[in-house]
């Protein structure tokens, strides 16, 4: 029997996704009470307060229609038990008839109801209709169509799912795209405006039929039936996880046999944590059918954040740990890492975004902090080098000076208050005045450079020379200990050419030292004009 040879219809409630031992399910059992019968049931749709039940009946004789007609059907929870069902009489007539969708006002004072809209002659083009009933009242009165321009739709079957919020609407049938029988399409109201149907996308549409969708509230979360992928039986209802537009979900993955049989199953949906499907899998017509759901854990995670421990160190470190979930896990950091845990870190913002198998997803911001430099801290720029006696920067294979005042540069815009000495240093060779003024213009090509080509606010930058009065230290492997490099002790290393050179370049050396950490443009004094200004050699 071709059980969705009627026009199909499903409605919203509650969800979360999941799939057999991941979303558990009771035995499910015989929707209890007097809604079943010899004839079909399809399409329950719950009141917003779970006590009125609205399905579709079809094989009855009561129907308007005749036996093969297709109505209405409302039972009411009376003490815990569905009391025997009427026909919803002024909303039904011989053609198919079904309830899409009931909303509650926000004042609580008006039910408005969507249905199918059949109320012309058959198979016209088939939309939506809206039937109201204000607080008190027991009849349901027709307030004109869902106004959806491009809801333009003829054919043998359709079905409509509108979103909780009554933004969203979700359509079954068959369209010139279509991958095979009946697909998924969907219309977003923006305003007072919906746009035109667009195809949900090849990942839930297969080449066999999608029918009865059902959005969770949150609207990231898809149920529906379909004949086209991997299932039990003629129909399987499975779900899809939304990745961020309506055209992009995550793989189906098949609710499993706690609800699915061999036989077929659609019109699925939740209500809290009660699911509610049609099945006919006691080889009978449609039968309502219902079990007790429990969702899947939801992703919960702890961070530890461990901070820096000396300043511009980058010793700092996070750790993640997911305690509930699906999974397994993939994380994705804002610098390109995914692993679990972060080590090496300097300080800076880490963003990180956690999204388990079923596509859960958390995100959160860690701050990688460090301790506030200390005001007369010496700082150890980068090598920063010039050609011999004079303040030319070296720029080759060797060592790229420039790289190092831009290194200097991203310290000062990551600590915008601070203001530093910049002290650059000589070896002892040559006399002592020629070295104190060839420190002096090396200090103040240093500062020009910043100042000029990186737009360093030169109010934040104090250039100094010091000559060949505070030699470096050096560790001695030999000695396994620090010594300061005097001309005295290089000299004793004159067999080590190499050696001899390169300690006395340890001493031409540039060095930083924080002045300030309180500097204000609005306040600062201008910059000395002669930091700019170059003084000729000694001879």
């Amino acid at each position: 029997m071709d059980f969705k040879r009627f026009i199909l219809v499903l409605v919203c409630c509650v969800s979360m996704p999941v799939f057999g031992q991941l979303y558990e399910f009771s035995k499910a059992e015989r929707l209890p009470g007097l809604v079943n019968s010899s004839a079909e049931e399809s399409n329950p749709v719950l009141s917003h307060d779970g006590k009125s039940l609205y399905f579709v009946r079809t094989f009855d004789t009561k129907n308007s229609g005749g036996i093969y007609d297709q109505d209405i059907w409302f039972s009411s929870l009376i003490h815990g038990t569905w009391i025997a069902p009427k026909p919803l009489t002024p909303l039904n007539n011989k053609l198919h008839n079904a309830v899409i969708s009931t909303h509650l006002s926000q004042e609580d004072s008006l039910t408005r109801m969507y249905v199918l809209s059949s109320y012309a002659q058959q198979d016209v083009r088939k939309g939506i209709s809206i039937a109201e009933r204000n607080k008190g009242d027991t009849s349901w009165i027709l307030k004109g169509k869902l106004p959806i321009p491009s809801l333009d739709i003829s054919g043998k079957y359709v079905g409509y799912f509108l979103s909780k919020d009554e933004s969203v609407l979700i359509v079954s049938y068959e369209g010139s795209d279509s991958e095979g029988e009946e697909d998924l399409y969907f219309s977003i109201k923006t305003g007072d405006e919906w746009s035109d149907l667009e195809t949900m996308g090849s990942t839930v549409n297969s080449p066999g039929y999608e029918i009865s969708p059902f959005l969770s509230p949150g609207k990231d979360t898809l149920f529906f039936s379909s004949s086209g992928f991997k299932g039990l039986g003629d129909a399987d209802i499975f779900y899809s996880v939304r990745k961020s537009k309506w055209n992009a979900w995550s793989k189906p993955v098949n609710l499993g046999p706690g609800i699915n049989t061999s036989n077929f199953e659609a019109y699925f949906s939740l209500n809290g944590n009660k699911a509610l499907w049609s099945s006919n899998r006691e080889g009978k017509d449609l039968d309502l059918w219902t079990a007790w759901a429990i969702p899947p854990p939801k992703l919960l995670y702890t961070v530890s954040v461990k901070d820096v421990s000396t300043f511009q160190g980058n010793d700092g470190s996070i750790n993640v740990k997911v305690t509930s979930g699906v999974p397994p896990f993939k994380f994705q950091w804002s610098n390109g890492q995914s692993a679990g845990d972060l080590s090496n870190l300097r300080k800076g913002e880490y963003k990180l975004t956690i999204t388990d198998s079923i596509g859960q997803k958390v995100q959160e911001t860690l701050q990688i902090n460090e301790p506030v430099a200390k005001v007369e801290s010496v700082i150890r720029f980068p090598n920063i080098q010039y050609k011999f006696g004079s303040w030319d920067f070296i720029s080759d294979s060797t060592v790229n000076s420039l790289d190092s005042l831009k290194a200097i540069a991203k310290l000062l815009e990551d600590y915008p208050k601070m203001v530093i000495e910049l002290i650059s240093h000589t070896d002892s060779r040559g006399e002592v005045p020629r070295n104190q003024v060839l420190s002096e213009n090396r200090a103040k090509a240093c500062y020009k450079y910043l100042v000029t080509e990186l737009h360093i606010d030169p109010r934040r930058i104090v250039p100094v020379g010091k000559g060949e009065s505070i030699p470096s230290q050096w560790f001695d492997p030999m000695q396994k200990t620090s010594v300061v490099l005097t001309e005295e002790f290089i000299q004793q290393q004159k067999d080590n050419p190499m050696l001899f050179e390169d300690l006395h370049q340890l001493n031409r050396r540039t060095e930083g030292r924080i002045l300030r950490l309180d500097f204000d443009p609005m306040t600062a004094p201008s910059a000395p004009k002669e930091y700019l200004e170059f003084q000729a050699i000694p001879k």
